[in-house]
């Protein structure tokens, strides 16, 4: 039979054990209600940093888009306007003007400078490109080639980004008739006043076509970042001045 001081030992060293658990009990943290909350917690901490995650790359491919587009525009502007020169002798001649747009026309290649272009009523200067596809406007606004220059008599049309590359024609939507538009060419400079403001599909290339008189055609598309419609501006040419002159 133990003695009592080993009884009171073993006593002293019992160590209570959890009583067992009944079917369908859980301990915590092993099923149950608690692992449910502690589950849906973790899956909600889980998205939550995705999505900060995506908030930021998506960030930072704006600010690449935005930032790297502006660099270029600004290169692709010094470049033209290193390359543009004035050859104009001071005539405002018709049979004169005509002659010079003919031959600048004959030897313009894509990518070329071809002008200057100011619109004071939007705050907007910048050197014309030869050339409307995506490498030419990350340039600056850009000439489509299958119109003619000022002073052919024809329809000089001019297409420009609203968001990227600097976005030259982002408030182009602002213009309105009775604003003035001034192109400097190496040969005059020529003056226009907006006749007209209206939307076409991007399909609907009659807006580059002749009107029956010296006109400037300005597109972009409408709204930003979409490009289901183009704002058309066009002006009519009012004046001629010699080269190097105005805006």
């Amino acid at each position: 039979m133990p003695s009592a001081d080993y009884t009171r030992y073993r006593s002293s060293r019992f160590v209570r054990r959890r009583p067992l658990m009944s079917p369908g009990q859980h301990a915590p943290g092993c099923g149950g209600a608690g692992s449910e909350r502690f589950s849906w917690g973790w899956f909600v901490r889980k998205a939550l940093a995705l999505v900060i995650l995506a908030g930021i790359a998506l960030f930072l491919y704006a600010c690449w888009t935005f930032g790297y587009g502006y660099y270029r525009a600004k290169v692709g502007q010094g470049e033209l306007r290193s390359l543009f020169s004035f050859t104009g002798d001071g005539s405002v001649d018709a049979g004169y003007v005509r002659g010079e747009a003919e031959a600048i026309a004959a030897g313009l290649a894509y990518l070329d400078p071809v002008g200057e272009i100011s619109i004071p009523s939007i705050n907007c200067d910048w050197m014309i490109v030869e050339g409307s596809d995506d490498g030419a406007l990350s340039r600056g606004p850009g000439h489509i080639q299958e119109t003619q220059l000022p002073g052919m008599g024809g329809n000089f049309a001019v297409a420009g980004d609203r968001v990227l590359y600097g976005a030259p024609f982002l408030d182009l939507d602002d213009v309105v008739v009775g604003d003035e538009v001034t192109v400097r060419m190496p040969y005059a400079t020529f003056v226009y006043r907006v006749n007209e403001t209206f939307i076409v599909t991007p399909d609907d290339t009659s807006v580059l076509r002749p009107v029956g008189y010296d006109a400037i055609t300005l597109l972009t598309c409408d709204p930003p970042w979409d490009v289901k419609q183009r704002i058309v501006v066009r002006g009519e040419l009012t004046d001629i001045l010699p080269a190097g002159t105005g805006a």
